[in-house]
C-alpha cells in the first residue's frame, strides 16, 4: 500500500467517524473513532470525537478518559479542555444531568448574529448548573409565554430559565403579534446559560418594528467610538519619551479636526447606512428604551 493511499484511506475513515456523528449513529461512531486511534494513538481529533460519542451515550467515565487522553496529545486542546470542565460536574451531578440521547445538529448559521433580529442574553433564574451542564452548544431550546414571564425550555419540556424582563416583555408582545423566534443554547457561564434569540419570521403586521433595537444602538455606539478612535492623532496613543512628553505639555493640545482623518472603507458605509436606517425606523416605531 502507497503512502498516497494509506493516507485518501485514513481521510474516508475520518469522514465516516464524522458522518456517523452527524446522523446520531453513536455506536458506530466509538467503532470507528477507536480504530482510528488504534491507527495513531496521538490522534487528537478522533480521541475528543470518541469522548462525544461515549458523552452521548451517558457513559461519562469513558468520555472522561477520552478527553482526558486527548489532552495528553495536545495540551492546549480547548475542545478538551471545555468538555472535561463539563465532565465533571456531570460525574459529581450523579445523574441528574441532562443529556440527550440522540443530539440534532444545529444550522451553523444560528450562532450568526444579525443586527435587529438577534439577542444575545444570560438566562435568568437558571436551574442548577449540574443540570445546564448537559446542554450542548448549538441545543435548540423552546420559548413560551408564562404570565408575561419569557421561559426557556428544552425540546422535552423542561425549564431550565428565563429571559430578563425588559427582552421577554417586547418578544412576547411581537409573538402575540405574530412574529416567530427561535433559542440556541450558547454556551455555560459561570451560574447560567448565554442563549441566543433568533427573529425567524415577521409578522405583516409588525413590518417596521425592530424585535431588537437594544443590538441597533449597541452596534451604532460601537461605530461612533470606533470613528472617534480613527480620528485621534498617533501622539494619543504613543510617546517616545519623557522629552516629547514635557513639549506636548506646553503646548495647546491638538485638535483632532486638525489631524488627518482616514476615510472608512466601503463595505464600512453601507454597515453604518444599514444601522442608521434601522435606528431611524426603530425610533420611529417606538421609543427604545421602552424595550
Amino acid at each position: 500500500m502507497t503512502a498516497e493511499t494509506k493516507q485518501r484511506t485514513r481521510r474516508q475513515v475520518v469522514e465516516e467517524a464524522r458522518q456517523a456523528a452527524l446522523d446520531s449513529r453513536w455506536d458506530e461512531a466509538i467503532e470507528i473513532n477507536r480504530e482510528l486511534i488504534q491507527r495513531d494513538a496521538k490522534d487528537t481529533e478522533a480521541h475528543n470525537r470518541l469522548g462525544r460519542a461515549l458523552m452521548e451515550k451517558h457513559d461519562y467515565n469513558a468520555s472522561y478518559e477520552a478527553y482526558s487522553n486527548a489532552l495528553k496529545s495536545d495540551l492546549a486542546n480547548l475542545i478538551a479542555r471545555r468538555n472535561l470542565q463539563r465532565l465533571e460536574i456531570l460525574r459529581n451531578a450523579r445523574g441528574e444531568g441532562v443529556g440527550s440521547a440522540s443530539t440534532i445538529f444545529p444550522r451553523s448559521s444560528v450562532f450568526i448574529e444579525e443586527v435587529g433580529k438577534t439577542w444575545v442574553t444570560e438566562l435568568t433564574n437558571p436551574v442548577p448548573t449540574s443540570t445546564l451542564a448537559g446542554i450542548y452548544a448549538g441545543q435548540q431550546l423552546v420559548l413560551s409565554d408564562a404570565d408575561g414571564r419569557l421561559v426557556v425550555s428544552l425540546l422535552s419540556g423542561e425549564r431550565v430559565g428565563e429571559v430578563e424582563r425588559r427582552t421577554a416583555e417586547r418578544v412576547i408582545e411581537l409573538m402575540e403579534g405574530g412574529n416567530v423566534y427561535e433559542a440556541y443554547a450558547l454556551g455555560l457561564t459561570a451560574a447560567s446559560l448565554r442563549v441566543i434569540l433568533r427573529e425567524v419570521h415577521r409578522d405583516p403586521s409588525q413590518i417596521g418594528r425592530i424585535s431588537f433595537p437594544r443590538q441597533i444602538q449597541e452596534t451604532r455606539a460601537y461605530l461612533r467610538e470606533r470613528d472617534l478612535l480613527r480620528q485621534r492623532d498617533e501622539s494619543d496613543f504613543y510617546v517616545d519619551d519623557f522629552e516629547d512628553l514635557e513639549a506636548d505639555d506646553d503646548q495647546p493640545a491638538k485638535s483632532s479636526a486638525d489631524g488627518d482623518e482616514e476615510e472608512a472603507g466601503d463595505g464600512d458605509e453601507v454597515v453604518e447606512a444599514e444601522v442608521e436606517g434601522e435606528i431611524d425606523a426603530a425610533n420611529d416605531d417606538e421609543d427604545p428604551d421602552a424595550l
